[in-house]
């Protein structure tokens, strides 16, 4: 006599079928015994595909692919693909990753094995592969000006199919007179695209001009002639980018580079869909839209950065308003010294129409809003606005440009994070942070994945909000700091992966993360970022059918697909919601 339980659960509705068995004239009915909770589900593996919006070999450059299997119990091969800038494309190798482990791919070797006529050239990048979920896999480009203190790191996305119009929104800086700079567009779809490209000088004065973007092209442009073109004055302002449809099909950046003082910035932009909710991106449920920079270096740089002694840094934002109304915005900082943290409010002021305003985090500092000897700070942004309708960047280099760090804003919080490649050695080192986005105390989880992803270091620590977990990861080599377990990592141990979780709410999540690696061969820093895991499919329940005993009772709970792992995770602690059936005569289902 088959029932069904139906369960509506964070929005999402679940049928379960309930088998009684056995006479139902009334015999006795003997429970059967519940199976194992770690229950397999199946889900089925498909074509994937992520993209690379720039590569170069030019003179002087050299691009390498990173590339993590977030998986833990397979193997994921991975095909990339090089598209040169007018589009035309090339395989190059397949690449076989194991599970938690990351594959390095020179694209130079690459290209000469495989492709040699991109040699001298750039473009875009495509990675193919075949599994259940797009985020087995986290890949990322590193390219490097040889000999010079200039890096760009480079994360994979994927396209959105959306037909829907969409911009992308960024923030132009040109802090010298001599630095060169690439504003890249790649067109990943294989359509061609038509666009408009809007700058804003500080002030909110607006160029615009016509893109056509050819099938699977990459434009690249400066934007320090486009701005001299079109009368806009100042060292910083606004850019969109608009695709009046299939704006999700557009990936671009800011790269800005100089040679003679080895400096570099990578400017992020951000996509913006006028559809987006402020309910889809409250991550943290404050009904206010926030953005976080996790690792602001301020004036006087943490000796782990292993800058010149008397090094000083100028540490400042750049806020600009996407849009043509004002809209109000709020600062306030969670900043760490040598022994102690704190948390300050910052500035608070109005952007008008697509206005862009500079905040001096120096002069916070020397004014004491800020302690002088604080040596990093997190950034909180939040507005009255929707996602997107603000876009913020974080810079802090000494004066001269050649010293310095980045770190970029985000608004995403999530339950787990898989982390790239870090390094130590003589001249490497890298920091990782994880922080606590919500309003809640949790406890934080980091695991370093090395000797090819086989064996893991365990670290926990509890989180206030707004509090982070800091990671010297040289530190933790160097002074044989035991993990949770009591396990010390080798002394020659010199790259890796890692891992972030939030141990106290699986189904979301609270932690947001960043991380930085320093190469004192040529003094340069660059940021890295970790890729953001959640439940991609349906929850599943425990048993499905389900056994009850006639007159009796049965227990069942909810598993759900974490994305990057591969795994099914038991969620139930955290499924809350009224959980039904659909003939409460026949059968009843509580809480518990």
């Amino acid at each position: 006599m088959p029932s069904h339980l139906r369960l509506q659960v964070a929005g999402i509705t679940c049928i379960l079928t309930v088998a009684f068995l056995g006479n139902i004239a009334g015999s006795t009915f003997a429970q059967k015994p519940d199976p194992p909770r770690a229950q397999s589900h199946s889900v089925e593996a498909a074509d994937q595909e992520q993209f690379i919006a720039y590569w170069t070999l030019e003179a002087g450059w050299g691009s390498e692919l990173q590339l993590r299997n977030n998986m833990v119990g397979a193997d994921l091969t991975v095909t990339p693909a090089l598209r040169s800038a007018d589009g035309a494309e090339a395989a190059l190798a397949p690449v076989t990753i194991q599970p938690q482990e990351i594959e390095i791919v020179d694209l130079e070797a690459a290209v000469l094995a495989s492709a040699p006529q991109y040699l001298g050239t750039y473009g875009s990048v495509v990675l193919r592969y075949h599994s259940t979920g797009n985020r087995n896999l986290f890949a990322m480009l590193m390219i490097h000006d040889r000999g010079h203190s200039i890096a760009f790191h480079i994360d994979a996305t994927g396209e959105d199919q959306d037909l829907a119009p969409a911009s992308r929104e960024g923030i132009w800086w040109l802090p010298n007179d001599a630095s060169t700079d690439h504003l890249v567009v790649t067109n990943q779809s294989a359509r061609e695209l038509q666009a408009d490209l809007s700058l804003y000088d500080s002030t909110g004065r607006e160029a615009k001009q016509k893109l056509a973007l050819p099938r699977r092209s990459t434009t690249r442009l400066s934007l320090r002639q486009l701005v001299r073109a079109n009368g806009l004055s100042g060292t910083f302002g606004g850019i969109r980018i608009f695709a009046p449809s299939h704006g999700g099909s557009i990936d671009s950046m800011h790269l800005l580079f100089d040679e003679t003082t080895s400096f570099s910035a990578f400017l992020k932009m951000f996509n913006h869909s006028p559809k987006t909710t402020l309910d889809e991106r409250d991550f943290a449920h404050t009904k206010t839209w926030t953005l976080r920079a996790p690792m602001l270096a301020l004036s006087q740089p943490d000796p782990a950065l292993a800058f010149p002694e008397g090094t000083t840094l100028q540490p400042q934002l750049f806020v600009h308003n996407t849009m043509g109304k004002p809209v109000d915005v709020n600062l306030r900082f969670a900043w760490r010294g040598a022994g102690s943290t704190g948390k300050v409010p910052g500035p608070s002021f109005r952007l008008g129409a697509f206005e862009t305003q500079r905040v001096d985090v120096a002069a916070l500092q020397a004014s004491n809003t800020l302690p002088k000897d604080a040596n990093w700070t997190s950034v909180i942004l939040t507005t009255n606005g929707l996602p997107e309708e603000v876009v913020a960047l974080a810079a802090s280099y000494d004066k001269t440009l050649r010293y310095g760090a980045q770190t970029p804003f985000s608004d995403q919080l999530a339950f787990e994070w898989v982390g790239s490649l870090w390094e130590y050695d003589v001249q490497h080192n890298s920091l990782i942070t994880a922080g606590n986005g919500g309003t809640k105390q949790i406890q934080a989880g980091f695991t370093i994945y090395y000797n090819g992803g086989t064996q893991k270091y365990q670290l926990e620590q509890s989180l206030q909000p707004e509090e982070q977990m800091w990671i010297d990861v040289g530190k933790l080599i160097r002074e044989r700091v035991p993990d949770k377990n009591g396990k010390l990592l080798p002394q020659d141990l010199a790259s890796g992966s890692y891992a972030l979780r939030d141990l106290s709410n699986k189904f979301i999540g609270s932690l947001y993360e960043g991380k930085i690696v320093y190469d004192k061969t040529f003094g340069h820093v660059t940021y890295g970022c970790a890729n953001c895991c959640g439940y991609s499919v349906s929850l599943a329940l425990w048993y499905d059918p389900r056994g009850i005993p006639f007159q009796s009772t049965s227990g069942n709970g909810a598993n759900a697909y974490d994305s990057c792992s591969g795994l099914w995770d038991d969620v139930s602690y955290d499924a809350y919601g009224n959980w039904t059936t659909s003939n409460s005569s026949i059968a009843t289902v509580d809480y518990y």
